[in-house]
């Protein structure tokens, strides 16, 4: 009886336990079936995501935007309204964005700092240009600098179909008060080209870095003029402030400089004599030598610059503990608004040739060096005749004259206006005696009997009888009476 007691515990022991195991495995499944994707309020900086991320997941908005630079808890330095990263760079936010249609060329990317609206549009540096928002930066200025000692919040806005779709995207850092010197971190003891050996340190490798290693040695450098932007028209009657940054470790020596103008050796060997560069102003935060910024002020009259498209290269020039070049350059369009002094011409009218191929020759030379002006507009008239035409390589122009001016035998007037760039307009004339064009055929010729019968041309005889007169003539006078001529 016991026995029979205690199977029947044990079967229903059995069936509890497993309907337990049911009742559990159902509730979690049910628990589970409650959790469902989180969604991101669009408009809702809160829902912004603020952990960066290379490729940022589309999930129910098919656009996203990202700030890559400066990352989330980083710290900024500040001077005045001058930002600038750990490295000692000025500060610039940078970002990208994406959408699952690959179309950003209709979209804009903006960003504020700390709530201070209106939001600030950035420069689009995709590869379709400047509408392109899949990469895009921002650089501060003194129109908008928000940023103060502490936690700052930067947020970036995309804004796509006319702003009905938009995604957000923020990260806070940290202001801190420049106090004159910036920390040294691993990647400056990396680029120093001094030899590190010993345990492992900041990931750097136990073997021995050096400046023959090419990798590590060479330095990241950059340069960009900033004002002017590229293409922009200016007036050069007025000083033009030139300004940029570059970028260099800390430990080296470098220089910034600047040529302007299409003169020749603007990129040339970095001796002064060589080159028209000239030095700018540093202007970084560690003082006199840090180009990191720098600016330059051309005066009017004591540059290179003259009308039309002109350019301005600017050169990272660093020499220690490795040498290193880098060059930015921006076209611009100089303008003035002063009438430039003209330089004056001379010209000169000749007559060339004979019969049928006579010429009019005019040449044109600067009247003070006496250079030929090639390519100078000429027009003019011979007589009635007009023609027109430009100067050659050596500044001459010839032009026929016309065969009915040549068969009247009259006088040629020539009337000449030159004009070329730079020059007043020349205005001139003169007057030949006109020369029959002679005849092509065999001249005939007719004889004459004299007391030897010989055949002279009647232009030959009048010429010999001409002769005996004045020699007879002359022999008269002296008292002597000899016939000519000799019989």
């Amino acid at each position: 009886m016991e026995s029979i007691i205690f199977s029947l515990i044990y079967q229903i022991s059995i069936v509890l336990v497993f309907s337990t195991f049911i009742f559990l495995g159902g509730l979690l499944s049910s628990a589970s079936a409650q959790i469902l994707p989180q969604t991101n309020n669009q408009n809702s900086d809160s829902a912004s995501i603020t952990a960066p991320s290379s490729t940022p997941p589309l999930v129910e908005n098919p656009y996203g935007v990202r700030i890559t630079n400066p990352t989330n808890g980083d710290q900024v330095f500040l001077n005045g309204t001058d930002y600038f990263d750990i490295t000692g760079k000025r500060l610039s936010v940078e970002g990208f964005s994406v959408s699952d249609n690959g179309n950003l060329t209709n979209c804009d990317v903006s960003i504020v700092i700390n709530s201070i609206f209106p939001y600030q549009y950035v420069n689009g540096t995709g590869p379709l240009g400047a509408k392109d928002f899949s990469k895009w930066n921002y650089k501060f200025n003194s129109n908008y600098a928000n940023l103060h000692e502490g936690s700052n919040k930067i947020t970036s806005k995309l804004a796509c179909e006319g702003g009905t779709a938009k995604a957000h995207y923020s990260v806070n850092v940290t202001g801190t008060k420049f106090n004159g010197t910036f920390p040294t971190t691993s990647t400056d003891l990396a680029l120093t080209g001094e030899n590190i050996t010993g345990p492992s340190k900041n990931n750097l490798s136990t073997t021995t870095i050096n400046s023959a290693n090419e990798d590590l040695a060479l330095p990241v450098t950059g340069i960009a003029i900033e004002s002017p932007s590229n293409g922009e028209t200016i007036d050069i009657d007025k000083p033009i402030n030139i300004n940029g940054s570059s970028e260099y470790p800390n430990n080296y020596n470098c220089e910034v400089l600047l040529a302007d103008g299409n003169t020749a050796g603007v990129i040339a060997p970095t001796s002064a004599n060589q080159s028209n560069f000239k030095k700018t102003k540093p202007g970084g935060i560690n003082g006199t030598n840090d180009y990191r910024s720098w600016s330059m002020v051309l005066e009017p009259g004591l540059n290179n610059l003259k009308n039309g498209s002109q350019s301005l290269t600017a050169k990272l020039q660093c020499y220690s503990p490795l040498s290193s070049v880098k060059f930015a350059k921006v076209n611009i369009v100089a303008n003035t608004s002063t009438p430039l002094e003209l330089k004056s011409m001379d010209v000169s009218i000749d007559k060339t040739g004979q019969g049928t191929n006579q010429k009019i020759v005019i040449g044109v030379n600067d009247a003070i060096t006496n250079d030929p002006l090639t390519n100078s507009v000429i027009t003019g008239t011979i007589n009635d005749d007009s023609f027109s035409g430009t100067t050659d390589s050596l500044g001459k122009y010839s032009v026929n004259i016309p065969p009915g001016v040549i068969d009247s035998g009259g006088t040629i007037d020539v009337s000449v206006s030159v004009s070329a760039d730079g020059y007043k307009v020349k205005k001139t004339s003169t007057t030949f005696e006109g020369s029959p064009a002679v005849s092509d055929e065999t001249t005939t010729t007719t004889t004459t009997s004299d007391t030897d019968k010989r055949d002279v041309p009647s232009n030959e005889e009048d010429l010999a009888g001409k002769i005996f007169d004045d020699v007879q003539k002359q022999l008269n006078e002296q008292g002597i009476n000899i016939p000519l001529p000799f019989g």
